[in-house]
């Protein structure tokens, strides 16, 4: 736990960013983001090992201020009284409609090791561009996306596949095909990625209720 290096601070919003299957996608720097903030240490320090402790994410101040460490239990309850509310004003929006009627996409994201190797590639974000549809891949590089029906998919769409300090590889949907899909994604090192880690700030409860009350208003609208 110990070898897990303090994150430094950066200023990108979280609300504006993309939300993707483990957290939000930072368009500054094209890298997932976390969100660890409902965590406890042990679980955080897992997931970067897992990672090579590359992973940039949002953070809780109590989690950053007790770091390497248990938090105390009242900044759980705290943590846990805000995660609560903070669905509840979520909940104000109607869900967006994810998947129905669609195909089911299937394979596998590997990575060639230093010894030229194809390993299987854990937690990867598999991603229907320009959506909100994402998954990720499990502890075998395995993954199963559902997509949405062909007339909600983006023209020339097609399926994007990254993982932190990795290129990313991006696929072409086939649109004509019917019935279940499959591909087989391979990723490399990126030899330009920064190793650095950021810690992207938890946004307050009154920013979020002006978040959703500002999205209800322009869905409203449209």
């Amino acid at each position: 736990m110990h070898n897990l290096p303090k994150p430094q601070p950066c200023g990108q919003p979280w609300l504006e960013m993309q939300p993707t299957a483990n957290g939000r996608l930072c368009g500054q720097c094209d890298k997932e983001i976390y969100d660890f903030t409902g965590m406890a240490w042990p679980t955080i320090a897992r997931t970067q090992a897992e990672h090579g402790n590359a992973l940039c994410g949002m953070y809780t101040p109590d989690q950053l201020k007790h770091w390497g460490q248990v938090s105390p239990p009242n900044a759980c309850a705290k943590l846990a009284a805000a995660t609560t509310l903070a669905l509840a004003l979520s909940a104000v929006i109607p869900a967006m409609a994810q998947t129905s009627g669609g195909r089911k996409l299937t394979g596998t994201v590997t990575f060639v090791s230093d010894k030229g190797k194809p390993e299987p590639m854990p937690f990867a974000t598999v991603l229907l561009a320009g959506t909100q549809v994402g998954i990720s891949t499990d502890a075998e590089g395995r993954y199963e996306l559902l997509l949405p029906d062909a007339k909600a998919l983006p023209e020339a769409a097609k399926i994007q596949f990254m993982s932190v300090g990795m290129t990313t590889d991006e696929w072409p949907l086939p649109l004509q095909s019917d019935g279940p899909l499959q591909h087989d994604a391979v990723l490399h090192l990126n030899p330009t990625s920064n190793p650095s880690v950021f810690s992207v700030r938890q946004p307050s409860l009154p920013e979020r209720a002006k978040w959703t009350l500002k999205s209800l208003f322009s869905r409203r609208l449209q």
